[in-house]
């Protein structure tokens, strides 16, 4: 696991020898993928409202504690999607304009290098928020004259009720990012079937993701015009059904029982 140190190794196939169950193991995102088949309309918000292609690869991410990422591909043998999981979120950050530069420069200054998740996360809003009051108080005297260290939940809570406008700087600027990443995962495997936004932090900051930032970083308009243009035809969703992970390990199971039988 790469968030975790220490860990001794989990065996599935030596859990089903010991106990005489069938067992998969799934990341958090290879579930959510999963569960994204069986999703109803009323679990989804439509950013990008354009036809579903059935079939078509389908990319899943978002941020929570980390950045989750996996794609689905359609197996004509199983007749169904199979999620392939990923680490993509540990590749290099790719910045946007000179703020996002800015804020590579931050991160790499202290951990010698700036990855996706680093930036596109619950601990990422955090960094972000610090990063915007590193300016020159004398720049911004309005917004830097009482510099606060805030937690996830604090600039989250402030950035919905705009009582504080570096925190709606700041959750705007991670969401630009994490739709960047989720544009240039669309690309990669060609997502007509759909791209899913997932991840704690997305639902609850829903209004602020309607203020376009995520659609904005998503669609690439400063791209090349045909690839702008490919995207503007994918359709984007944020996953409002915080449950989309059991669901998904639910459909596994379930097949692990048909596949007993």
């Amino acid at each position: 696991m790469t968030n975790v140190e220490h860990w001794p190794i989990i065996d599935g196939d030596d859990i089903q020898s010991r106990h005489g169950f069938r067992v998969a193991l799934l990341n958090d995102f290879e579930a959510v993928g999963y569960g994204i088949p069986v999703l109803g309309p009323h679990d989804v918000v439509a950013l990008n409202d354009v036809p579903v292609q059935p079939k078509a690869p389908k990319v899943v991410m978002g941020p929570g504690t980390g950045l989750g990422a996996a794609q689905l591909m359609w197996d004509t043998g199983l007749n169904a999607y199979k999620v392939w999981p990923g680490e993509g979120a540990h590749a290099t950050f790719a910045p946007r304009g000179w703020k996002q530069r800015s804020l590579a420069r931050f991160v790499t200054s202290r951990s010698g290098h700036c990855e996706i998740e680093e930036v596109a996360c619950g601990s990422g809003l955090e960094l972000i928020y610090e990063f915007l009051q590193s300016d020159e108080a004398a720049n911004r005297p309005d917004l830097l004259k009482h510099r606060t260290k805030k937690v996830v939940k604090e600039i989250s809570a402030a950035a919905l009720d705009g009582s504080d406008p570096l925190a709606v700087e700041a959750v705007d600027l991670m969401f630009a990012i994490v739709g960047a990443e989720a544009g240039a995962m669309a690309l990669r495997c060609l997502a007509k079937g759909g791209v899913y936004i997932a991840g704690g932090i997305t639902p609850k900051l829903l209004p602020r993701v309607k203020a376009g930032s995520l659609l904005e970083g998503f669609l690439m308009r400063a791209g090349r015009e045909p690839f702008h243009k490919l995207l503007t035809q994918t359709p984007l969703f944020v996953i409002t059904n915080e449950h989309v992970g059991a669901m998904g390990a639910r459909e596994v199971a379930k097949s692990l029982l048909l596949k007993h039988q």
